[in-house]
């Protein structure tokens, strides 16, 4: 018995143990992510509470041990949290950089440092939305983007049945009226510590799959199609856009790869980040439809992930035809003053290009029900051609045109 005792005791002492401080919040200025290789680590039961519950979870190697302590102990760093990333074989560990040290330093020695995988800031993403028919939906007549969209015509011919939608966004409200039953999944991977925050989960997610023919609320693009939440972000203050970090989308995405959707919206943006990136890749290599909001404001250094090949880029249609971007890359869906659910059984209007992503990942649905062979790049070209190629004040995407050029025959018919 002594001898266990005094084994469990040396396990404990070098098993990295968990955030240094839990009610330290993110410091965007001195946090940085560090990888280590992971490719040798044994795997365990991932745990008893969701959302670990029946995964496995890899854990961390010897080596990883050995050098991560290593490298906190050179550098003076603080260890705030770290976790398996599963799709590429790396243990990730958030640390802090001390006062007074340069982080940009850090960072250029750790990635001359053969111990390190990589190393970076960790970065910020925001959501982008603002505060501001055939169907017997009390209103329905208020959604503009079901018109400029050609949702009646479409659903004729699809309404997304069999297809996942998942979105990496805040909590959504799954008790509302209008998305009661709809939500399928929800994963958590943002801090407890910080404040949740469900509008714009709510809002993207009634915009995508709000349930139709109700005689409530609002019509989703793809009502039928099943919506899955991965929750990375939170409320950073009342009025204020959802924030997200690097770590909290790595863990989403990673979770989400274990059993991957047919579609993953990700309505937020940001500045480029290579560990997403390469998540993405691997994302986009398990035949994810991966649509993703564009920058609101001309200019901005913050457009990734839109600006990754392979990811569909959303910007709203109503931005000044002088401001849009000519990129071939570039698609565009209603999103300013779009009707959305909000928590609570209430429904308010919003602005941003989250809601303008949000209507393409929904015709993307409609699409793939209708067409499923199809890859994202097809899809892609699919989308591009529906909505012409005049910058018109209003030039958006075309769910009944992208339907049948989709299909053989011509089955969304006006």
């Amino acid at each position: 018995m002594w001898t266990r005792v005094f084994i469990f005791g040396i396990l404990l002492a070098v098993v990295p143990q968990g955030p240094a401080n839990a009610e330290q919040v993110t410091d965007f200025t001195r946090d940085i992510l560090v990888t280590f290789d992971n490719k040798h680590a044994g795997v365990a039961n991932g745990g008893l509470a969701a959302p670990y519950r029946n995964r496995k979870r890899y854990s961390i190697g010897r080596g990883v041990r050995q050098d991560s302590a290593a490298i906190m102990a050179e550098h003076n760093l603080i260890e705030i949290e770290h976790w398996p990333i599963r799709a590429l074989s790396v243990y990730c560990f958030v640390y802090r950089v001390p006062d007074g040290v340069e982080r940009s330093s850090v960072i250029e020695r750790l990635n001359a440092d053969d111990r390190v995988e990589s190393a970076q800031p960790l970065q910020r993403f925001e959501t982008s939305v603002n505060a501001i028919v055939s169907y017997d939906d009390t209103y329905a007549d208020l959604q503009y983007g079901l018109d400029v969209l050609d949702i009646t015509a479409a659903h004729r011919a699809a309404l997304g049945s069999g297809i996942r939608v998942a979105i990496i966004d805040s909590h959504a409200d799954k008790d509302h009226e209008d998305l009661k039953g709809r939500i399928s999944r929800v994963e958590v991977f943002s801090d407890h510590s910080k404040s949740a925050d469900t509008q714009h989960g709510t809002a993207v997610a009634s915009v995508i799959g709000a349930r139709s023919n109700n005689a409530l609320g609002i019509v989703g693009i793809a009502p039928e199609a099943s919506l899955e939440i991965y929750v990375a972000c939170w409320s950073d203050g009342e009025n204020r856009p959802a924030v997200c970090d690097s770590f909290s989308l790595l863990k989403a995405l990673d979770a989400l790869l274990d059993d991957p959707p047919h579609v993953l919206n990700i309505s937020l943006n940001g500045p480029h980040d290579p560990l997403l990136e390469r998540l993405l890749l691997k994302t986009l290599d398990a035949d994810v439809v991966i649509v993703a909001a564009g920058p609101d404001k001309a200019g901005s250094q913050h457009e990734f992930p839109a600006s990754m090949g392979g990811v569909i880029g959303v910007a709203s249609s109503e931005q000044n035809p002088s401001t849009k971007r000519t990129s071939n890359k570039t698609l565009f869906a209603p999103g300013e003053r779009i009707l959305v659910a909000v928590p609570v059984d209430k429904y308010d209007f919003r602005s941003g290009s989250s809601l303008a992503a949000a209507h393409v990942s929904g015709v993307v649905a409609l699409l793939l029900s209708r067409a499923p062979e199809h890859s994202s790049d097809a899809i892609r070209n699919i989308l591009h051609r529906s909505q012409g190629s005049d910058l018109k004040a209003h030039m958006s995407v075309n769910a009944c045109t992208a339907i049948n050029l989709a299909s053989l025959s011509e089955p969304c018919a006006r």
